[in-house]
Parts: structure tokens; sequence; C-alpha cells
């Protein structure tokens, strides 16, 4: 028995070298495909086994392969998993590609609370930064999310530098409030006001109105390099746990924080030039055209001969439309940190020249976020950024048609010589003001200096493998100091039929916004089944303080308002409060059901009893199909979810809406105060949204293959609009007051493909669809016109029963009933983006953008009619009695006039919206000395907003809207700011 044992034992030992003399070490590193950097934490299995390891700070691994296995498998949150066959290789290097899209990434779901994307029961779109800032360079945030979002309509305001750009989700929540959604940054509630600059007030203008010039919003602030990713909560089914703010959905930006391991540095510069996009286009003068223009005017054919005979025939559209604008954009970070303290630090530095002279944007920005763990039950986060931003927007829009340049480019004849000769300017003797004259001396600018601070901490109680209990806590300040400067000189001629001719405007707006929240967040797993229950509390302020002096009759170059004939003086105060409470629990059962109930109750003093709590409950439910036993379709269908959600959301009243406002009034100069025309209302409450979400995700070929589809219908409720009363009344309307209901109906559809996945060729590419069908479904109001609209004769928006909103109205009136024409709402959009990457260092990829539908109305071509300069005025025309015309005479005095089809009209377009071609020199490439320095040196060039097709013909570009910032009767076009085209040069290092 003593030597069957010693035998036994020596067989066994025998074994055991065997095997381990079978097994083998391999070592390797594991890098961004983007950046070249070394990826820390990356998990590496030996497939078919238990062996595995997980990168260190440098990404490089060290694995003992059992005999048995034959490849390895990569995997990171965030990237693309790789699966590589094991050969007879010691040392595998592997560069894993970032997935913006893929189904493990975490997306928000409560205010303290995330889940993965493939339990999420919502749409949310996310936006990563490479999508960002990735492809090209674009001047603000809100601009780089264009074509990138689905339910999304997105219009620019104007084309002039530092943005203006509105982003309305899935169709209007409101008639007569913001189309613009909540803005979170790093739990911080941003502002993101555009603050009117004065010009349609007092002697700056004759057009009257505000909110119409085409003015910043703050988002322009952020630079879009700070940014790691932005989620966006598109409808109520999401938002809900956001409560009274959030009708028009959240988006949620977080900007980038440190990871462990080695400091890098990463040094960005890009240099560029732009120029106008499109030309709206010209034509010459002939005495055939004076005699339809000018009536045959015999002073004017002798100017039209003078001019040709001497060759000044000028093209004022490119004199000064036609300026090349450079770009440079300069960024530096720093980030790093150990197991405790991390951070990222960063500066960057904007300055942007513009299509015409003298306008130009600059941001100057400075951030630093720092998170540390004090134990390993608690850790805190602070992100501060301060910002120095200044924008020289000059004279377009419709503020003013005396002083809009694109007006006066319109109306001017191109035989007149309007160049200053020894520094004077002559008159124009066709418009009320000579456009170089009010492009070199009109001063219209703004600076803002900005201030975003947020403080977040997890305090644990309970953490353990089953369970955990934290109490999370953030607060945030976002302070805004905005000083704007117009000014017109006395000697202009716009001023000089002025009774005080010379106008100065300084305005200063501030704005503070602060935020506070406490949550207590519990998770429990009880077998196969998973509990987050959430509950807390929230507090936010926002007070607005904005004052202007304006003066009239200036003294020679003198721009102090305070030194001329006549002062205006005004000062207004907002202050709002809200406090909110809400409760969330989520159950998980082993990835395959997963259902989510909460309610956010809030109270407002914006309301009319700041006391009263006002509910928004949520639900929702997604049911993993795939991860089910049953599914035995994994190899070729490995995702199927079905998910549904319910949601309402709120949006406040604008401030002041329930009390009766006393008008300031100045009688022999001393201050009074008048009633008002205009009542508030002591009842007035939120408008609600409540928003029925449907959808499906499925997988394909282990996701190379995504598609998802998704239906709501949101309808808002209460609508606050102006009631008209009875002039016997004495007054003439409540301000706001709940008139209807409003039903959204739309679809979302989106497509990723991972064509070709090879180690020397990768195509990606990824389609979106969407639409959006408006409806008011309930009025108590007679039929009435919505939105800022002008004169019936250009397209209204109306109010009316079983009717869109955002539909124009207009010429021919018929029964005092106008004739409906097309939806400002385009009848769908599609993009398609796409990702190429050649022998793993050389990138190009482009994105398209198709809008079908959606018509703006236009006075641009009526100015351009007026003026005679219309590019195809002189088009032949035939008319009802069988006689021939001219089109442009025709349109605007003639037989075509007072029709309404010629102004409303189809704003389809596709759109090239981003070109980038890169080649990435990695650390291998770069040598033994540079590589011991540089990490990765990027070179590229780019453009956006590159090409256009479109019917348009009512202005430079169909998504430049005058009033965007309206949820409805923004698409109109008056005098717009042209779009421009950007174009780049890319140089990075990473250390």
């Amino acid at each position: 028995m003593k030597h069957f044992f010693f035998m036994v034992v020596l067989l066994m030992t025998c074994l055991l070298q065997q095997v381990n003399a079978q097994d083998r070490t391999v070592s390797g590193r594991v890098t961004d495909r983007a950046t070249g950097q070394g990826l820390p934490g990356v998990t590496v299995l030996a497939k078919g086994t238990t062996a595995g390891a997980s990168t260190n700070a440098d990404g490089a691994f060290s694995l003992s392969v059992p005999s048995a296995a034959t490849r390895l498998t990569f995997s990171y949150v965030g990237y693309v998993a790789q699966e590589l066959a094991l050969g007879d290789a010691s040392t595998i290097n592997v560069t894993l590609a970032t997935d913006t899209k893929q189904l493990d990434e975490v997306v928000v779901t409560g205010l303290g609370t995330s889940i993965a994307r493939s339990n999420a029961a919502n749409n949310v779109a996310s936006i990563s930064a490479s999508e960002l800032v990735g492809r090209t360079r674009p001047s603000t945030v809100d601009a780089a999310m264009y074509a990138k979002l689905s339910g999304a309509v997105i219009t620019q305001n104007s084309g002039a530098p530092g943005g203006g750009i509105s982003v309305q989700l899935r169709g209007p929540s409101s008639i007569t409030g913001s189309s613009e959604p909540l803005y979170i940054i790093d739990g911080v509630y941003a502002n993101n006001n555009s603050y009117d600059s004065g010009r349609a007030a007092g002697a700056f203008s004759n057009a009257g109105g505000s909110r119409q010039d085409g003015a910043t919003n703050r988002l322009a602030d952020i630079n879009p390099d700070d940014i790691e990713n932005i989620e966006v909560l598109k409808g109520s089914s999401a938002a809900a746990i956001y409560g009274q703010r959030a009708n028009a959905g959240v988006i949620i930006i977080t900007t980038k924080k440190g990871k462990a391991g080695q400091t890098r540095i990463s040094v960005r510069q890009d240099l560029g030039v732009t120029s106008i996009l499109r030309k709206y286009g010209k034509s010459d003068f002939t005495n055939e055209k004076i005699d339809y223009v000018f009536g045959g005017d015999a002073g004017e054919k002798a100017a039209l001969a003078a001019a040709n005979a001497s060759g000044k025939i000028f093209d004022y559209e490119q004199e000064i439309f036609g300026n090349k604008g450079f770009l440079s954009n300069t960024n530096v970070n720093v980030s790093g940190g150990g197991e405790r303290v991390k951070f990222y630090i960063s500066g960057s530095r904007t300055d942007e020249g513009a299509i015409q002279k003298n306008l130009g944007f600059q941001r100057n920005t400075l951030r630093a976020n720092v998170s540390t763990d004090i134990t390993k039950n608690w850790d805190i986060a602070l992100n501060s950024s301060y910002v120095n931003s200044s924008n020289q927007r000059g004279f377009s829009n419709n503020a003013n048609t005396d002083a809009t340049i694109p007006y006066l480019i319109a109306v001017t004849p191109s035989y007149a010589d309007l160049h200053p000769v020894n520094g004077i300017y002559p008159r124009n003797p066709y418009a009320g003001e000579n456009p170089l004259a009010l492009r070199d001396r009109g001063i219209n600018n703004e600076t803002t200096n900005r201030l975003l601070e947020s403080f977040t901490s997890n305090l644990y109680f309970i953490r353990n493998e089953k369970s955990s209990l934290r109490l999370a806590a953030s607060a945030g300040v976002d302070f805004a100091l905005t000083d704007a400067e117009l000014y017109l000189p006395e000697d202009m001629q716009s001023q000089s039929g002025l009774a005080n001719p010379g106008a100065s405007r300084y305005s200063k707006n501030k704005q503070l916004n602060t935020n506070l929240q406490g949550l207590l967040i519990h998770t429990v797993q009880l077998g196969t089944v998973g509990l987050t229950t959430s509950a807390g509390t929230s507090r936010f302020t926002q007070d607005i303080n904005s004052d202007f002096v304006q003066g009239e009759g200036l003294q020679p170059k003198l721009r102090n308002p305070a030194r001329a004939n006549r002062q205006t003086l005004s000062q207004s105060f907002q202050s709002s409060v809200d406090l909110g409470y809400s409760a969330q629990e989520e159950v998980n059962f082993a990835d395959r059901v997963i259902g989510t109930v909460g309610i956010r109750a809030d109270q407002s003093n914006l309301n009319a009893d700041p006391k009263k709590l006002y509910f928004f409950p949520h639900a929702s439910l997604a049911l993993n199909v795939a991860n089910f036993d049953f599914w035995t379709f994994k190899e070729v269908v490995n995702q199927v979810k079905l998910r549904a959600a319910y949601g309402e959301t709120g949006g406040v009243p604008g401030f002041g809406s329930y009390f009766t406002q006393l008008n300031s009034v100045v009688v022999d100069t001393r201050l009074g105060l008048r009633n008002s025309t205009v009542l508030g209302y002591d009842r007035v409450a939120p408008e609600r949204a409540a928003e029925l979400e449907l959808g499906a995700d499925l997988g394909f070929l282990n996701n190379k293959i995504t598609l998802s589809g998704t239906v709501y219908r949101k309808q808002v409720t209460n609508l606050l609009f102006a009631y008209a009363l009875a002039p016997s009344t004495g007054v003439t309307s409540i301000a706001a007051f709940p008139v209807g209901d409003l039903v959204n109906r739309g679809l979302e559809i989106g497509l990723g493909v991972q064509a070709i996945d090879r180690p020397n060729f990768r195509y990606h590419s990824q389609t979106q669809f969407w639409l959006n069908r408006s409806e008011v479904t309930r009025l108590v109001v007679p039929r009435t016109t919505a939105g800022p609209g002008f004169a019936s004769l250009y397209g209204q928006n109306f109010l009316a029963l079983g009717e869109s909103p955002t539909r124009w109205f207009g010429n021919p009136v018929v029964g005092g009933v106008p004739t409906p024409f097309q939806e400002s709402q385009p009848t769908y959009q599609v993009t398609f983006a796409n990702d190429f990457t050649f022998f793993k260092h050389i990138d190009f990829s482009f994105l398209i953008h198709v809008k079908q539908g959606g018509y703006n109305s236009t006075l641009t071509q009526n100015a351009y009619d007026q003026g005679g300069t219309s590019p195809d005025y002189m088009n032949p025309v035939t008319l009802g009695d069988g006689t021939t015309s001219v089109i442009g005479y025709e349109r605007f005095n003639g037989e075509l006039s007072g029709q309404t089809k010629n102004y409303v009209q189809d704003a389809s377009y596709m759109k090239v919206r981003e070109v980038s071609l890169y080649y990435s020199f990695d650390k291998e490439q770069l040598g033994a000395t540079m590589g011991r320095f540089v990490q990765r040196i990027k070179v590229g060039v780019s453009g956006n907003n590159l090409f256009l097709v479109t019917p348009y013909k009512g202005g430079y570009d169909p998504e430049v809207s005058n009033f965007g910032s309206r949820p409805v009767g923004g698409n109109q076009d008056l005098y717009a700011f042209p779009s421009a085209r950007r174009m780049f040069l890319h140089l990075n290092f990473d250390f």
C-alpha cells in the first residue's frame, strides 16, 4: 500500500509538471485607438477559462494562459470589445476603439441613479466627446449637437459669430414660454438665457418688438473640448424626475474628469478660415429693369449709364459678407491622479473671425475638476469653471430696417456708389442707411464673465457585496455677468433725421442660479432581484437683475449715454425659488425585467400658490427578451428589448404671471406709477406635459447591427396664453391663462452598423430618422394668432382646434378665415454618420443631414423684390390675361402680389455637416527619441457646414430663423445674418 501511494503521488507530480510546462505567459499593452494612450483597467480573459488579468496604469498586462486556451478577449466600458487568436505569440498589443452607442454604457434614470443602456426603458440619446469635437471644431456646444440628436429641431437664430442656437425636443411644449430644454452641467442648473440687446427700442429701431435680433445664448460660454458626454432626456417620460422645469426636455452635460494613472498632457491647436456658405445673389440693372423698379425714372437711367461708363458696378453682398474670417482654437489640458485623488485641469482660447469685417467671437476658459476619496466610504468632487467671452455681432435680423445690413443690401442697386470719400460715407438714396457705414461704424458688442461651480459628495453608511446605503449630496452655482453696448454715431444717416441724433445704450444683465440637492440611495441584491430605492429633496433659485441706460442726442465722438441730451434708464429684478421632493424605486430581475416607478413633487413662487405641491409621476418597464433561457437565437439576435415608459413634467409660468404689474411713468421729471392694461392671473399654475413612450431595441451578431425604434405621444395641457378681454373691461388681456391642450406624436428610428471590423479597416455607420406631428386638441378661446407673426400676407401661426400651432396660414382670406399652408415643422429628418479607420492610423468621417419639409416665412425675398435686386427679378412670367411681365415686379406690386405662397417657402435641405481626415502617429512610430516624451501626434483637416442643397430661395440659409427661441412662430427669415462654412487644420499632441 505504501508503494501504491508513492506511485500515485509521483504520477500526480509528473502530471502537474506537464500541465505547468504547457501553460505560458502572454504579455502586451492595450491602448486607445484614437489617442494611442494606454488604457488602465481593461479586463483580459483567456476565453473558456477562468484565467484573467487587468491592465495597469500604462495599459500593460501579463497573463498566465492555460494550454487549452486559444483566444483572448479584451473588454472595457465605453470601448468595443475585441477577441483575438493566440497562436504561438507571447506578446499581443491591442488597440480598442470607443463605442459611443454600446449597450452597456451607463445612462441617467434619476437624480442620483443610473442604469446600463441595455436595461433602460427610455430612448435616452447620448453624444460622446469624440462625436462633439473628434471630427471637427464647432464654435459652441449647441452647434456641435447638429445632426447628432434624433427627435430634435435645432435652428440657428443668426449666423453671426458666437451662436444663437435654439433646440426643441419632440415638438413644442408651450406657446409663449421657452422652447429650450433644461441644461444640467455637472449637476448645476445652468443658465442658457439670451438677453435682449435693446436694438428694438428707441433710436435704434423702427421695427418694435424684441427677441428678434439674433441674440446669443449662454451655452456658447461652455468649451466643447471640456465635455465628456451629453445625455438628452428628450421627453417627459424620461425627464419627469426633474419636475416642473422639464417640459421641454433635459440635456445633461458631464465634463471630463481625471483618471488614475500617469499624468497626461494634451495640447490641441486648430487653425481655420470661415467664408459665406451661400450667397443670396443679385441681378444688375438695365434700363428695362429701371422701368419696372423706378417707373422709368430718367435720373436712375442716367446714374446707371454713368456707373457703367466708369465701371463702378458693385456687389455689396460680396463686399460685406465676402470676408474670410480667421479661426483659432487653442486647448491645453492636464489630467491624472492616483487611487484617491484625480484631477483634470484645462485652459482654452477661442478666437473666431467672421464673414463680415469687425465682427467676431472670443472665449477664454479655465476649468479645474478634482475628485478625491476621503475614506473608502466617502468621496467628493469639485468642478470649477471660469469663462470670459465676447461677441461682436453687428446689425442684422429685424431689429431695425434702417439699421439692418441684409435689408440695406437688398434694396440698394448695384450702380449706387456708397464708398467713403476722405472718410465721409455718402448718403444712401435708396434706404435709410449706408450699409458700409453701418458695418464700419456701428457697434453691437457683448461681453460675459461667468463662473460655474459644482460640488458632489457620496457618503456610504453601508457598503458590501449585497447592499449599500449612501447619501448623495450636491450643490451648484452659476453666475453670469453680461455687459452689452450699442452705439450709432450722431452723423450716421439713420440718426441724422432724428430730433436727438446719436444713440448709445449700455446694458448689464446679472443672473445667479443656485441649486442644492440631497438624496438617500439604497441598493440591495436579493438573489436574482436587485432593488434601488432613492428619495430626497432639492432647491433651485434664480435671480436676474437687468438694467440699461440709453442716451439719445450724443455729442460728437462721445459714446457716454450720461452725456446725451436725453436719457432713458430701466432696471428690473426677477427672483424665483423652487423646492422639489422626489422618490423612486427600481427593480431589476436578472437583467431580464427592469421596472421603475417614481414621483416628483414641486412648488415654486412663480405659481399662484407658492406653497402648493404639484405632483409629477413616472413609471417604466423594460423587458430583455434575449436574456431569458428560452431565447436560443443569441448568436444571431443577441438583444431583443421591449420597453414602455410614462411620465409627467411641468413648465412654470413666466415671472410675474400671477399679479398685475404697475408700470412706471415720468411726469414733469417725477417718477410715478400707472395701471397696466394687462392683468395677472391669480390661479396660474404650471403647464403640464404627459408622455407615453413605447419602443424596441434589437442587436444582431453581437451588436454589429443595432436597430431601435420609438414612438411617443406627448400631451401638453393647460397651455398658458394671453386671454383677450372685451374693451369695456378697461384692460386688454390676461397675461397668462390656460387656454387649451396640445398633442405631439412622433417616431424615432436608429440604425447602427459595424459593417467592417478588421485590423486594417474599420467602418461604422449610424443612421437616424425622426418626425413629429402637433395638434391642438382643446381650445377655450376662439381661433387666435400664435407666435410673433407679421401681417397675414407673410404667413401666420394660429391656435385653432384640430390644427397644428406651427402651421402657416395666410392670404387669400376667405370668409374671414386665412388659407392654410404648409407646416413649419419638418416632415421628417434623417442623418447619416460614417466613420472609417484605415491601417489603424487614418481616420475619415463625414456626416450628412437631410431635412424634408418644414416651411419658412420670409420677408427677405420681399426686400429684394422691393429693391429690384432679386436674382430672378427679370425672369418672364405669363399673367392671367395672357400678357408677359417679369416675376420680381409682379411678386412685389403686380398680379402675384398679396399672395402668401410667395413668402411661405419650402425650407428642405441636404447639408454636409462635417467631414474630417486625420492621421495619428503612435508612440512606436515616433521613435525612441520623440516617443519617450510624446504618446501620440494627430494631424488632420476638417470642415463643418460645408455644402448645402436646398430649394429655398427666401434667404441665405433655410435653417436661419428670426424667432428661433420661441416655441411657435420661430421659422421666420427677416434679414438674418448668413451662415458660414468653416475649414480647419488640426494638430494634437498627447504627452
